[in-house]
């Protein structure tokens, strides 16, 4: 009887979800090369060969060949879009507070990498200072590469914020924005309906149950993406299943984040589009046809 009156429920929210009506097509278009795409990692914590969400970070994963790379956003107190993946700057920097407390004129003083460390011993870049970027900043950094914008920000005025430089920037088409946020995301598609999203942790498990019971085909997403954590709540979510629904809804499908050797390769054989990783060159060094633009023991001096 539970499990009737369970099903029942589902199918009941499914249902109003798929009320929603169907988001429009996006401008931006996703690379065909064959195999997932190789997705940088704007990781701020040492995990990466460079400092995450920086300047040298974006030219590296440029000179490396990525297909996309992943960045964090935070808004300054007096409205700027700025790259950063916590809250609090004693994490990575050598200031104090909270980025949204301060103006970009008192972010522009602080080091961005001042903490990193990949061995929690040395501290290269407190000799040679990173300042923290605008993401009008790393728009001329990267070219023309797709960036994948994780608005941190629980702010709406940071949709808007970000609504205006995409537009006055004309970057809609080079761009998937995401945010753990759900106000925050449905702010962003009301201001920008033809750019495209990444689901919210909600619309990704609700597509998840829904492919469970093939229902899948009740559901209009508001998003064109999906950015997926390799596990959620100790669920095992990036499966063919979840594969099989997303792509019957157009959906682009990328886990993260990916490290391992044996993890690659799994994402790999199971055909998802997008790959998000901390050690992009190994992923490429693992795609047939694939080869990085930059030798990859430069990438392990820098380590």
């Amino acid at each position: 009887m539970w499990m009737l009156f369970i099903f029942c429920v589902l199918l009941l929210v499914l249902f109003f979800y798929a009320r929603s009506g169907v988001a429009p097509e996006s401008a931006l278009k996703l690379s065909s090369c064959k195999g997932p795409m190789v997705i940088a990692h704007g990781n701020d914590c040492g995990n990466g060969f460079f400092p995450g969400n920086t300047q040298e970070y974006l030219q590296n994963m440029v000179a490396l060949g990525v297909d996309a790379i992943e960045i964090d956003l935070w808004l300054s107190a007096d409205g700027h879009l700025v790259l950063r993946h916590d809250p609090d700057l004693e994490d990575s920097t050598d200031g104090s507070g909270f980025i949204e407390d301060r103006t970009l004129a008192d972010l522009r003083n602080l080091n961005a990498a001042y903490h990193w460390s990949r061995d929690d011993e040395t501290y290269p870049y407190r000799q040679k200072p990173l300042r923290i970027l605008t993401l009008e900043e790393a728009f001329e950094l990267v070219g023309s590469i797709p960036l994948i914008l994780d608005i941190k920000s629980e702010q709406l005025r940071a949709a808007h914020v970000l609504s205006d430089v995409l537009e006055s920037r004309g970057k809609k088409s080079q761009v998937i924005v995401s945010s753990f946020n759900h106000r925050v995301i449905q702010e962003f598609r009301r201001l920008s309906p033809d750019t495209a999203t990444g689901s919210t942790s909600w619309e990704a498990g609700l597509l998840f149950f829904a492919q469970l019971l093939r229902a899948e085909s009740l559901l209009a997403p508001r998003y064109q993406t999906m950015q997926l954590s390799m596990f959620f709540w100790g669920l095992d979510v990036v499966t063919k299943g979840t594969l099989r629904a997303a792509h019957k809804l157009n959906l682009h499908v990328s886990v993260w984040t990916v490290n391992g050797r044996a993890d690659l390769q799994r994402y790999i054989d199971l055909g998802v589009d997008g790959i998000v990783t901390d050690r992009p060159d190994l992923l490429i060094a693992m795609l047939p046809g694939r080869e990085t633009k930059t030798e990859t023991k430069l990438l392990e001096q820098a380590s």
